[in-house]
């Protein structure tokens, strides 16, 4: 059975940014379409809201997130269009522009 409670995990400074460049890499430099479903994870993008919420860069890196990326946005539509490709089959637009949004997380959306 799985326990749904908190757990308390300690990590330093250094872990903190090692895990948000690990996930960074996954999302905006993976190129493997695969990545998809972990770049767009809800579990992931939670995880990641909580590192930056315990981050020592603190409001610096809730402030550069809020702000639009255009290269990550262009890296995630090519990666989600070359998916649709491999599987040769379009998503619908709803679904294209949730996977979008969830994979393009922590920056805004345009």
């Amino acid at each position: 059975m799985v326990d749904d409670k908190d757990k308390i995990l300690k990590l330093s400074q250094g872990e903190i940014v090692a895990l948000k460049k690990a996930i960074m890499y996954l999302k905006f430099s993976c190129e493997e379409t695969e990545s998809l479903m972990y770049a767009g994870s809800p579990l992931i993008n939670s995880a990641f809201s909580k590192l930056i919420d315990i981050d020592d860069l603190g409001e610096h890196a809730k402030d550069f997130y809020r702000k639009r990326h255009g290269a990550n946005e262009r890296f995630v539509l090519s990666k989600i269009e070359k998916m649709e490709q491999e599987n040769n089959r379009p998503l619908e637009t709803a679904v294209k522009e949730n996977v979008f949004k969830e994979c393009l997380y922590p920056f805004s959306k345009k």
